[in-house]
């Protein structure tokens, strides 16, 4: 009998061989059924409320594949603890006629009164999660009324461990921590009040975003991560909308929650009711006139949808220097495009502050696009991939077949070996065990032969004239009209899977303007139905790179 094993850590905080110990148990479990492991799926560091983690959605797709015929784990809480996600699990499971084993648990759902032990279960995995969450909300209350950090940082302050003044140790033998106690940081605070001032004489978010980083000042997102360390508008309209810079420090305004599909958390507003405040003169870094102040200036409002909908390369190009997009300034004949980070944190931020005109770079690039896709070499060596992978994808390969002819032999001696001894008298119940074991062996073996067979051995092949076809029908949409450029924008989107990096060589006389990114006309085709899911699944790698200069 094939057996899958699935193991799963919730943190990288947990030991490292967690999942090892997990997959050991469950090796042990199934040598001593008799059966053999087939696969092995193991999550590292995921929630178990998170439905999407990537090996857990392999072994669903393994199951409904028939590729084993039970699944074990060391517990059932391994397998996750979203109940709705667990019951539906066990119904497809049931469904195909796959068994879940529980080794902790003792639970086996080949046995007819393991349903209701399962689904029991199921619902405590789910609840220990619920008792968990409350448990840290209410020991983070009792830290912000005892005046300590409740974690995450805030630009203008720092915090302090407080240990237990008793000398008391934890269970790992180190000082007993208390918390940790907020102070303000005298540096921060200087640029945090600066800050409020600018915007209090009526500077914008851009132009003090601006004034930060010419002056090199750290942003609070400096030294995390990938992120560039420098001021934006966003950061700086967040900031003036702290009320802990008053002194008012608020904790349980929003509670998080998680969608169960896409496992993306998401914020949602308490009562009033729910809210703790606390008031510490201490903690103030500004007083209340110059937050109402500076909040008292209204914020332009700014429309931001227009430019994703209206224009072709809209999200589609990104700075090299930096990594931003490049968005849409002004409208109408004398739009251009230019660097999202050059033109709203400044020239320290970013230097390509180019700005590069919208109809000049969208037709040079379509023009080089469509020369592009008519030339033959590319006709060519797409027509052979397409080929190739059609074919390596509708059959099984020769070597394959043989392997699984001689693995049908040798099954076929052990069963002839296995009736010689029930005839001989020796009826023993391992002797049944291992005959049924390998009878049903080769019963897959031979329906995967079947389907080898079945499919037929000389595939259609894509011709060129077909394949020019279609790529003329993409170039024969490229046009100005306005209605157009919707169904184009999309089609660009499929022909790059990568975004197009804007360059300036600094080095060419008036700094010459260079687009450049890998191209994949694939995706634009569409392929006979019976080969169309395929394409689409393998995804084949660009092989053209496109460079244009504006």
């Amino acid at each position: 009998m094939r057996y899958a094993i699935y193991a799963r850590v919730s943190t990288d905080m947990q030991s490292e061989h967690s999942t090892d110990d997990q997959i050991r148990q469950c090796k042990q479990f199934v040598e001593h059924r008799g059966g053999f492991v087939s696969a092995v799926y193991c999550d590292e560091a995921v929630s178990g409320s998170d439905v999407s983690r990537s090996e857990y959605q392999r072994l669903k797709a393994g199951a409904l594949s028939g590729a084993f015929e039970a699944i074990v784990v060391d517990d059932l809480s391994r397998i996750g603890r979203d109940m709705p996600e667990f019951v539906g699990l066990c119904r497809d499971l049931a469904d195909c006629g796959i068994t879940l084993i529980g080794v902790a648990d003792g639970i086996d759902t080949s046995n007819p009164s393991a349903k209701i032990p399962l689904y029991i279960k199921g619902m405590m995995n789910e609840l220990y999660l619920d008792d968990l969450k409350a448990r840290i909300v209410r020991g983070l209350k009792g830290q912000f009324l005892r005046g300590y950090s409740t974690g995450g940082r805030v630009y203008g302050y720092k915090t302090k461990q407080i240990l237990d003044p008793s000398g008391a140790l934890d269970k790992f033998n180190r000082p007993k921590r208390l918390g940790c106690e907020i102070l303000i940081d005298t540096d921060q605070a200087y640029v945090v009040r600066r800050i409020f001032e600018l915007r209090a004489s009526g500077l914008g978010f851009k132009a003090i975003a601006k004034a930060l980083n010419s002056d090199k000042i750290p942003s609070p997102h400096a030294g995390c991560g990938s992120r560039r360390g420098f001021w934006s508008p966003s950061t700086i309209r967040n900031m003036l909308q702290n009320r802990k810079y008053t002194g008012l420090w608020e904790y349980n305004k929003t509670r998080w929650i998680k969608k169960s599909v896409s496992s993306k958390r998401r914020s949602l507003p308490n009562p009033p009711e729910m809210w703790e405040r606390l008031e510490s003169e201490e903690l103030r870094i500004i007083s209340d006139g110059l937050y109402h102040a500076a909040n008292r200036i209204p914020t332009k409002k700014q429309k931001r949808s227009s430019g994703n909908k209206k224009y072709l390369l809209s999200g589609l190009l990104i700075c090299a220097e930096c990594g931003a997009t490049f968005d849409v300034v002004n409208s109408g004949r004398y739009s251009c495009y230019m660097c999202r980070t050059a033109r709203t944190q400044g020239a320290n931020a970013c230097s390509s502050k180019r700005r590069l005109s919208r109809q000049v770079i969208e037709e040079n690039l379509i023009s080089n696009v469509v020369s592009e896709l008519a030339d033959p070499e590319v006709v060519k060596t797409l027509c052979s991939m397409v080929n190739e992978k059609l074919t390596s994808n509708t059959g099984m390969s020769q070597s394959r077949i043989q392997s699984l002819k001689e693995q049908d032999k040798t099954l076929q001696v052990q069963i002839e070996r296995l009736l010689d001894s029930l005839e001989n008298g020796a009826e023993l119940p391992s002797i049944r065990s291992r005959l049924a074991q390998r009878e049903s062996e080769r019963a897959g073996i031979e329906a995967e032969l079947a389907m080898a067979a079945s499919v037929p051995a000389n595939p259609i092949e894509v011709s060129e004239e077909w394949l020019q076809g279609k790529l003329r029908s993409f170039a024969s949409c490229v046009t100005r009209q306005e209605d157009k450029i919707p169904i184009l924008r999309n089609e660009l989107r499929r022909l790059f899977p990568e975004k197009l990096r804007v360059s300036i060589d600094r080095q060419s006389e008036g700094g010459q303007i260079k687009v450049s990114g890998r191209m994949s006309p694939l995706p634009i085709l569409v392929p006979p139905d019976q080969y169309q899911s395929i394409i689409a699944e393998q995804g084949l790698e660009p092989r053209t790179r496109l460079e244009a200069l504006p």
